[in-house]
Formats: C-alpha cells, sequence, structure tokens
C-alpha cells in the first residue's frame, strides 16, 4: 500500500465510526437533550416569574417610600405644632389631641416601612438562587 492510501484510508475511517453510532446512545443523547431542555424552560419560567414580582415588588416600594416621606412629613409638622403649642401655654387638651396624631402617625410610619422592608426581601430572587444551589448543598441541609 502506498502511503497516499494510508493516508487516505486514516482519514475516511473515523468519519465512517462517527456516522454508525449506536442507536441506543443516540437514544441517551436525545433523552438529555430532552431534559436539558426542560429544566432549561424551567429556569427561564422561573427567572420570569420573579422578574415579575420584582417589578411589582420596585412599585410597591415606590409607593410605600413615597407614604413614608408623607407620614414622616405630618410627624414633623405634627411635632412643630406641639411645640408652638406648648410655647404659647393653651390649654392641656389641644397639645395632647396633637400628641394622640403624631402617635398615629408615628404608628403608620412604623407599618409603612415595615411592609417596604418586607418587598425589598423579595428582590432577592430567592427560588431561582436556591434551584441553581449545587446538589451537593441541598443534601447537606436536608
Amino acid at each position: 500500500m502506498m502511503p497516499a492510501e494510508k493516508a487516505a484510508e486514516t482519514t475516511e475511517a473515523p468519519a465512517s465510526a462517527g456516522a454508525s453510532a449506536p442507536p441506543e446512545l443516540s437514544v441517551e443523547l436525545s433523552g438529555w437533550w430532552r431534559q436539558i431542555k426542560s429544566i432549561l424552560h424551567d429556569q427561564l419560567q422561573l427567572f420570569t416569574l420573579e422578574g415579575e414580582r420584582a417589578a411589582n415588588s420596585v412599585m410597591a416600594l415606590l409607593a410605600y417610600s413615597l407614604l413614608v416621606g408623607l407620614l414622616g412629613l405630618a410627624l414633623w409638622l405634627g411635632l412643630l405644632a406641639q411645640v408652638i403649642m406648648l410655647a404659647q401655654h393653651t390649654a392641656l387638651e389641644a397639645w395632647q389631641s396633637l400628641g394622640l396624631a403624631m402617635v398615629v402617625n408615628l404608628f403608620g410610619l412604623w407599618y409603612v416601612l415595615r411592609r417596604r422592608r418586607h418587598y425589598s426581601r423579595l428582590l432577592r430572587f430567592p427560588a431561582t438562587l436556591h434551584s441553581l444551589r449545587p446538589i451537593a448543598e441541598d443534601t447537606e441541609e436536608h
């Protein structure tokens, strides 16, 4: 055999070997491909759902931040009004009612800040992070 014929024979051998792959291997590879597609689809769906929740959380954070500002302003104005009332030595009932209004504003401020903190925690994508965790960490936790 001439060296050129040997070279041609060796280049043809790998091509013909790859074309005749066992059917079990192609079935297994197609099963893996379907599984990968399914996993990627689930991850993308989870990411889009959490993205939607994050967008809703950002809007709620903006609304609650506006309320925090308004309640803080109302609390400040109430404090100023109470100081003015005390400075003028008016009747005790007037500044007590303003003090009650300040307490109500303070409670509203506390509630809005608590809700704002709840929505800011949702921006961390907890379900996506949990689903992307390596399997070894999941088995150690349980």
